[in-house]
């Protein structure tokens, strides 16, 4: 009997030790925001500008019997200035009359001229910060951040609903890329592999997603276009990209669209020898890349055999492919002198002591030679089987 009260003791010991709610805070207690933008005060270098996009919820539609109201009574905007993105969080907090929360927060939205000054300073606090999901959605802003908060969708009630949206459904279709703020912190954490992010514009009514802005460490170098983007997602990503719209050759203003559905990429890297000794080597790289898709579009009528027609628009579109490749590589290794392609990863994973050891690929990069040869498979002309 004395044993059994003495498992009965040491059990309610053991539960008044567990943890529980002592410490929580209802949802309507806390002020969530779902984006923040971040530029720098016009006239002051020394000053960031938080502007922050913080739901209503009793007045998004269906919180009530009523309904609600328009996209511009569903969301509050508000903007702070400070030294750092932690001193205008907290002068932001003196405005509120709840807890500000950043656990719901899906989209960082930074203005082109912060990102090129540097953004280590603002990623820094990000990432100590634990309540900041590793999911959220980095943004690069042509133009002022804060404009990506104050549009007003006519497809979504809530503007950053509207812009998640945009990513992630390009997301799936492969058209966009999928980088979330865990992703640029993996990047900027590997010193074999520059990090990107998103490009977009807003307008007042919508956001335009226009490809990729380039960093070479923590500093934007420079973006790449929607077209150069799907090129990068095929090449590095194994993404099917965006249409392929090319001018029909002989034809006065004649168009084919080649739609990708299938990619398959592989990357060789090659070692070849420069002596007969060998004391030097010379290494490369070549991405293999076969799209299969299908013709979705002719302007014009080229009056050939289906054979025929096939063998011509897959030579058409091999050689758009490798051009708009072959640009890629110019601008990220000429002009911006950063590695997004992942070739550095690739290099120190096979080629560590003969290349990576020997080599400094922060200089190396900008000449080091690489070659892109696709590989076009057309399934269908339309509704019709090949």
């Amino acid at each position: 009997m004395a044993k059994k009260w003495c498992q009965i003791a040491t059990i309610v010991a053991c539960i008044t030790l567990l943890t529980g709610c002592w410490d929580r805070r209802e949802l309507e207690e806390r002020t969530s925001v779902l984006a923040v933008a971040v530029d720098i005060v016009e006239g002051r270098e020394d000053l960031y500008k938080m502007t922050v996009q913080i739901p209503i919820a009793i007045k998004i539609a269906g919180s009530s019997g009523q309904g609600g109201g328009g996209n511009s009574n569903a969301v509050k905007i508000m903007s702070v200035t400070g030294r750092t993105i932690t001193d205008a969080a907290n002068n932001l907090q003196l405005r509120l009359n709840q807890k500000l929360f950043l656990g719901h927060t899906r989209v960082l939205a930074v203005s082109e001229e912060v990102a090129r000054r540097g953004i280590q300073d603002i990623m820094d606090g990000y990432r100590r910060e634990p309540q900041i999901r590793r999911l959220m959605w980095p943004i690069i802003v042509k133009g002022e951040a804060a404009s990506l908060l104050k549009i007003k969708p006519l497809l979504a009630q809530i503007p950053v609903v509207f812009l998640m949206d945009l990513i992630e459904n390009g997301a799936k279709m492969g058209t966009i890329p999928e980088q979330t703020l865990g992703d640029y912190f993996n990047q900027t954490s590997n010193k074999s592999m520059e990090p990107f992010l998103n490009y977009v514009q807003a307008s007042e009514t919508e956001v335009r997603w226009k490809g990729i802005a380039v960093f070479r460490g923590h500093k934007m170098v420079g973006a790449i276009n929607d077209i150069q983007s799907w090129s990068l997602l095929q090449l590095r990503n194994k993404q099917r990209g965006g249409d392929v719209i090319i001018p029909l050759p002989g034809t006065k203003n004649g168009f084919v669209t080649f739609r990708p559905h299938f990619v398959k990429t592989k990357l060789d890297l090659h070692e070849g020898h420069n002596n007969e000794r060998k004391q030097q080597s010379d290494h490369s790289a070549t991405f293999y890349c076969e799209l299969q898709g299908d013709i979705v579009e002719v302007t014009e009528n080229l009056k050939i055999p289906p054979e025929e027609f096939i063998k011509k628009m897959q030579a058409l579109v091999k050689k758009e492919m490798e051009a708009r490749a072959k640009k890629l590589f110019t601008q990220l290794q000429k002009d911006y002198n950063s590695d997004i392609l992942k070739l550095g990863l690739a290099l120190r994973a096979h080629h560590y002591r003969d290349y990576w050891e020997k080599h400094d690929w922060n200089k190396d990069f900008k000449n080091f030679p690489v070659n892109a040869i696709y590989t076009i498979k057309i399934r269908r002309l339309g509704m019709e089987m090949q």
